[in-house]
């Protein structure tokens, strides 16, 4: 804590961000000309009460750290992110959603506390009930509001490190969504998180995910194979868990990499031919949760321009959306060389939150297609004018004002941030480039 403390006080004017594993897609965790404190340098301290399920951990620690002290001991976090090397803290400031959104909720729902740290020094410990604008406002709130030191998360019990895992094709874009409701229809109505019960333990036994094929067009659109796990049980027990990788430093490709349209189109129709209708296999909660963490080299391949994720949200009733966005991507000659659907679940307070009730696309795009600029664009004014949203934390080149239109609750949240670090002191690029935080020091 005193080197945070030291740190801040060695900014000296300058504007200060909190950095986690650097795992987002944007902008979020940089700081032009500004002092960025590296939480992954200090120690991931972690205490797991092992008759509760009650676990305190530094903010940098990893999911990686988590599971490594908790899968042993039969617990695991109720929400878990696409990869275990996101830190605890990012995973506030983004307020992660994992692929059982609709019944567990995001990561503030199971946050009983935590410990932020402001720009005199000062620690004040923040809880949903006690000082619930705080709280929310520092949950999704991008690590703008300060720097978040320890969390307090509540885990649930597993008795075993196993997970079962089914792979169902849908013919179009209906079928795959009727897929996925279905994975969640026996459990979604009794376990979906309350809002106003941030503490509680759920069940989060089911996890379901959709990869689209980007390619497939006319009333094939939309195809996909669904991924449905449900961890627990099975032949591998709480110890035989797969130890995380070291993650790799991936030196990008030279030139545009290998992700192009041509390959684009081979990757894709390659995985639709060689799907296993009613695929059903046991195996280790890493390998089924957390993919990224197998292609870590995924965004190398790219070039040295790298990835655009553009990932959006929309509300039940808008699949329409979905199928535009996929639809405007091809015909502009532009098919995403991943798209990832997931089903979204009741929301919760914080006003700078992503997830909400409906349904999430993400679609990772090569950087270097000098036409994605007006393309998506336009995909935000669909995405807006439906009454959704785009994920901040991996955004690159969203506009103010688009912002404002996707997050009504955004003046709230900067009234209370300006409460919370009246110097202004906390910024970053992404923050200063959407309008969410004014030039550090003024007034």
């Amino acid at each position: 804590m005193s080197e945070l403390a030291d740190a801040l006080r060695s900014a000296d004017g300058r504007a200060v961000l909190a950095r986690g594993a650097g795992r987002s897609y944007g902008d979020a965790a940089l700081c032009a000309d500004g002092l960025v404190v590296d939480m992954t340098s200090l120690e991931p301290q972690v205490s797991l009460d092992s008759r509760s399920g009650l676990l305190v951990a530094a903010a940098g620690t990893t999911f990686g750290d988590v599971l490594r002290v908790s899968l042993p001991q039969g617990w695991v976090p109720p929400v878990i992110p696409g990869t275990s090397a996101v830190t605890l803290g990012g995973a506030v400031a983004a307020d992660v959603h994992g692929k059982n959104h609709p019944t567990a909720g995001s990561f503030g729902h199971h946050v009983r506390w935590l410990v932020l740290l402001d720009a005199a020094g000062t620690r004040s410990v923040l809880t949903p009930d006690g000082t619930p604008e705080r709280f929310w406002a520092t949950t999704g709130g991008l690590g703008l509001t300060g720097i978040v030191v320890t969390v307090a998360l509540q885990l649930r019990p597993i008795t075993s490190a196993g997970a079962l895992t089914r792979q169902t094709s849908g013919r179009d874009l209906g079928h795959v969504l009727g897929l996925l409701d279905d994975a969640f229809a026996d459990s979604a109505a009794a376990d979906a998180p309350d809002p106003g019960d941030a503490g509680a333990a759920r069940d989060a036994g089911v996890h379901a995910v959709a990869w689209l094929d980007g390619r497939a067009r006319g009333r094939g659109i939309g195809r996909g194979i669904v991924q449905v796990t449900r961890p627990g049980g099975g032949p591998t027990g709480l110890r035989a868990a797969r130890a995380q990788r070291a993650r790799r430093n991936c030196r990008s490709l030279p030139g545009p990499g290998v992700v192009n349209r041509a390959s684009i189109e081979a990757a894709n129709l390659g995985r639709w031919l060689s799907r296993r209708d009613g695929r059903e296999r046991w195996t280790d909660l890493r390998t089924a949760l957390l993919p990224l963490d197998r292609g870590d080299a995924w965004p190398a391949a790219f070039g040295r321009a790298g990835l655009l994720q553009y990932q959006f949200a929309v509300p039940h009733q808008r699949t329409d959306v979905l199928r535009s966005a996929l639809l405007v991507l091809q015909d502009a000659g532009a098919p995403p060389a991943l798209a990832v659907l997931k089903k979204l679940g009741p929301g919760n307070a914080a006003p700078l939150s992503f997830p909400g009730p409906g349904w999430t696309l993400a679609l990772d795009l090569p950087a270097r297609w000098r036409h994605l600029g007006p393309l998506l664009e336009r995909l935000d004014g669909i995405v807006a004018g439906a009454g959704g949203r785009v994920y901040l934390v991996k955004d690159s080149r969203l506009r103010p004002h688009t912002v404002a239109a996707m997050y009504p609750e955004l003046p709230a949240w900067a009234a209370t941030r300006e409460l919370m670090d009246p110097g202004r002191v906390f910024a970053s690029d992404l923050g200063r480039r959407l309008g969410l935080v004014p030039p550090v020091g003024s007034r």
